[in-house]
Formats: structure tokens, C-alpha cells, sequence
């Protein structure tokens, strides 16, 4: 049996869903399946297995949700299209994860060089400030004992 199932909610997505529905599908035994992100308040999982497993299935997607999930409503259809071997799935979505790091990690490194720069070009000033006020300190404190001698 081949089947649809989508979950709607306020936060259903940047939660891991996708991940903690593909290790719910292999404890399951289920061996095609494949989840995707919709919109900005759904994830539709596509499962192919027995009927029961898919009931059985889908009893756990309605009453188990990752941390920090808010779910509205889970349904369950009939589908009729192409669905991957799990690996397949597994795969392309730690590929997917995998570059979202990446540019994370890039942005993250962008910013940190920026803010470095920032600091370097704020202490430079204080530090130009600092030692033209300790100059002129040293000159009046030179010139006072000059006078004083």
C-alpha cells in the first residue's frame, strides 16, 4: 500500500521532522519512504508497505512528534506516485542538511571576520587615543620636573 500522510501545524518545520518520521520509518521496517517540507506549515511523508504497517504507521505520526513541534492535524490518503527506498531518502536529505551547514558555517565565518574587523578598527582608535593622551601626560610630567630643576 502506498499512502500520504501530511502534518499540519504552526511549527512543523526546522524541528527535525523529516528526520524523526525517516528513523520512526525504519523502525517500522517500512523500506519506501520519502518526506518532504510544504509551504511553511507542512510536511507530507510519503510511505509505501503493508497496509497494516502504514495504519500502524500513521497512529504513531498522530500522537508522537518531535521536540518542540506544534501539530494541528496529521491526515492520511491513498497515493498513487513514485516512492524512494528509504537509503535514496536518507541520503539526499543529509546531502540537503549537509549544505545548509555549509552555508551556515560560511555566514557564520563572514560574520565573525566582519566583527573581528570592527574590534581591530575600535581598538586601533583607542589605542591611538590612549597614547597621544599618554604622550602629552609624559611631556607636561617632563616639562614640571624640567621647571622644577
Amino acid at each position: 500500500m502506498k499512502a500520504k500522510i501530511t502534518i499540519e501545524g504552526r511549527k512543523v518545520q526546522d524541528v527535525g521532522y523529516r528526520y524523526f518520521l525517516a528513523e520512526a520509518a525504519l523502525s517500522f521496517g517500512i523500506e519506501r519512504f520519502r518526506a518532504v517540507n510544504v509551504g511553511n506549515n507542512q510536511v507530507v511523508a510519503f510511505v509505501e508497505t503493508e497496509s497494516d504497517v502504514v495504519n500502524e504507521f500513521y497512529e504513531f505520526v498522530r500522537s508522537n512528534f518531535p521536540v518542540g513541534a506544534e501539530v494541528d492535524a496529521v491526515k492520511l490518503e491513498d497515493y498513487e506516485g513514485y516512492i524512494p527506498k528509504i537509503e535514496s531518502f536518507a541520503l539526499i536529505l543529509n546531502i540537503g542538511q549537509s549544505r545548509k551547514f555549509i552555508e551556515i558555517g560560511q555566514k557564520v565565518e563572514y560574520t565573525i571576520k566582519e566583527e573581528s574587523q570592527k574590534t581591530r578598527d575600535e581598538l586601533r582608535t583607542v589605542i591611538v587615543e590612549e597614547s597621544e593622551k599618554t604622550r602629552e601626560t609624559i611631556k607636561e610630567e617632563s616639562q614640571k620636573t624640567r621647571d622644577e630643576l
